[in-house]
């Protein structure tokens, strides 16, 4: 039965299957119909060597990506930027693969198929009702499985074929190993500002010193006064008219066509232990019998050749298109419930089907969402003609408050921006992706035209304007005096601070303990911490000298506003052996990692790669 249904296979999440696959998705929207381009450029997303990536499958993925939750709706313009890329990565990936000889055969797939739990029965057999049961659940097509799971096979052969020279030197593991694992007894001491003899104060003249020295600082970056429209498809209005009843029949026999059927198969094999003929016979057998009113599960039960059905009198439940062949989808959508078709001849197999159910509601329990989905056909072609509209009246339009007056859309302006401007609030929209890019673009920023329309996902289209323009320029010191002079006296601060920790250290080297010093004691911190200790704090303490010959090993670093000073009792530096095999293990994954991302940079930069 696998062999039959191999060519037409599907994806359940390709990761169940291939868990170590390196070049996952990190994936995100749907990208809309609307293009200013031809045809072809239209579905196509990118190119890598001639090699086409159409929007098609670039949609799919985010829309995964987005309904699995990995991504939130709001940014799935940003991710779908991160999937294309993750997509041409992957072509790149295969092609070098397969013309590296490299290959992954169906049988290969039919070995990670029938020993993957997932698809076996009770029995621990390979079930096609379970299989096909998972894969449209997932929503994957048999085409898309086969290949993506081959493809994702071509690329772990890659990549196992790069990292087999990966080694490392037991003494290297050893040595970083015990810095690794190291444990420290330690004491730790603050000095803020009242450690200091005296108050921290800056002249004018400091304040001129540190203006000076760190000019580039105090840029005021370039800026532009905006002028914007949104057209936005949730927005545009209801319509509350009554909808064609004949739109309503012709959307109901649309989710007819393609509602999940519940079949019972009575499977006739051949090829094996009976000829075709054979087979042939067996099939006019059973028909005969049927039209006797013979039950049709006890004749699966007797004469089924798929042992995972006929134990259920050939109930297979819901199929999926595309599992067993053409003809067997189009007898089971010639049926009405409760018939049973001819012997349908489908991939060396017969099969004798019964529709048992088609899972659909009467035409009257769905009107209300059959309505509504009209409506909403309605308003999805009234936004791509509006879109049309905006794109086509903005590229020949001298200014965007006549695009704004004849499509009915607000103008809305922006005070000074800049190109990395933080937006929210009702301006929050020029934070997304492409916009500020756009207003920054040489057609609208030196020559004054509207932009393109921008594609903020489906629903939105953005259009801008630049009504001012302000290049950078360095701001004068009284306009940013006190800014200039908070940092000039945080930096003389810390300085003071740092000389300060130095006489105390000088003082604890020559065996005093100077007065108010406040010890704090740490035993057996590691790298990774331990109780209320911050990072920073544990990070300093272990770049802290070793104790020798019984004296601590002494130091200062700074955290936050304060100086530190730490005294190092003990260094236990004893590893284990299982310490040593995780070091080794952990080594040798980042080296096979970063052979793995040099060589996917050196073929992406070798690819002849282009973006639509």
């Amino acid at each position: 039965m696998l062999q039959k249904i191999r060519d037409r296979a599907q994806g359940w999440i390709a990761r169940v299957i291939v868990a170590l696959i390196a070049l996952t998705f990190t994936l995100f929207g749907a990208e809309s119909l609307l293009s200013y381009f031809n045809g072809s450029q239209r579905d196509e997303a990118a190119s890598v060597n001639g090699e086409k990536i159409s929007r098609q499958t670039l949609d799919t993925e985010v829309q995964r990506a987005v309904r699995s939750g990995r991504v939130p709706p709001e940014q799935q313009n940003e991710a779908r930027r991160a999937i294309l890329d993750a997509l041409i990565t992957r072509t790149a990936m295969e092609q070098y693969a397969r013309d590296g000889g490299m290959s992954f055969s169906d049988q290969q797939v039919d070995q990670l198929l029938v020993n993957r739990q997932e698809f076996q029965d009770s029995n621990g057999h390979f079930s096609a009702e379970l299989f096909q049961r998972r894969l449209g659940s997932a929503g994957y097509t048999p085409e898309e499985f086969r290949r993506q799971l081959q493809e994702d096979m071509l690329t772990q052969q890659l990549q196992n074929g790069l990292i087999t020279g990966t080694f490392l030197l037991p003494s290297e593991v050893r040595q970083l190993a015990r810095l690794r694992y190291q444990k420290r007894d330690f004491r730790y001491a603050m000095l803020s500002d009242s450690a200091l003899e005296q108050p921290v104060k800056v002249s004018d003249a400091e304040v001129q010193a540190w203006y000076d020295a760190h000019k580039q600082a105090y840029q005021r970056p370039e800026e532009v006064k905006l002028e914007y429209v949104v057209l936005d498809r949730r927005q545009l209005p209801e319509d509350d008219q009554a909808v064609d009843e004949q739109l309503l029949r012709q959307r109901y026999e649309q989710h007819r066509a393609t509602a999940p059927r519940e079949v019972s198969d009575i499977v006739v094999t051949f090829g094996d232990q009976k000829t075709r003929e054979e087979a042939q016979q067996r099939v006019d057998d059973i028909l005969a019998r049927l039209q006797k009113g013979e039950s049709f599960a006890d004749l699966a039960k007797q004469y089924s050749d798929d042992p995972s059905s006929a134990a259920k009198g050939g109930k297979m439940g819901t199929v999926t298109e595309g599992i067993f062949g053409q003809p067997f989808d189009d007898a089971v959508a010639s049926l009405a419930p409760g018939e049973v078709s001819q012997g349908v001849e489908s991939d060396g197999v017969f099969h004798i089907i019964r529709l048992d159910n088609i899972a659909i509601d009467s035409f009257g329990d769905m009107r209300s969402q059959l309505a509504d989905e009209v409506r909403q056909d309605q308003r999805d072609e009234r936004f791509q003609q509006l879109a049309q509209q905006l794109s086509d009246e903005s590229f020949s339009a001298d200014d965007l408050k006549g695009v704004a007056d004849r499509l009915n859309l607000p103008l809305k302006r922006t005070d000074w921006v800049s190109r990395d401007e933080q937006f929210d609030g009702e301006n929050a929209v020029l934070g997304e992706a492409g916009v500020m890019e756009a207003a920054f673009s040489d057609d609208v920023l030196n020559n004054g035209y509207n932009s393109e329309p921008v594609e903020l996902g489906q629903d939105r289209r953005v259009v801008v304007r630049v009504t001012e323009h302000r290049p950078a320029t360095t701001l004068a010191l009284d306009d940013v005096r006190d800014q200039v002079k908070r940092s000039a006296l945080e930096q003389k601060r810390h300085q003071a601070l740092a000389q300060q920790a130095e006489k105390v250290l000088d003082s604890l080297r020559d065996g005093d303990t100077p007065v108010g010093l406040d010890w704090q004691q740490a035993s057996g911190v590691t790298r990774d911490g331990s109780g209320d200790l911050s990072a920073e704090l544990i990070n300093a303490a272990f770049s802290m000298p070793h104790p020798q010959d019984g004296t601590p090993g002494y130091g200062h670093a700074s955290t936050g506003n304060q100086q530190v000073i730490f005294a190092i009792d003990q260094v236990d530096d004893e590893i284990s052996d299982d310490q040593i095999s995780s070091m080794s293990d952990g080594l040798w994954n980042a080296q096979a990692g970063q052979t793995i991302n040099i060589m996917t940079d050196a073929i992406r930069n070798q690819a002849d790669i282009s973006t639509n």
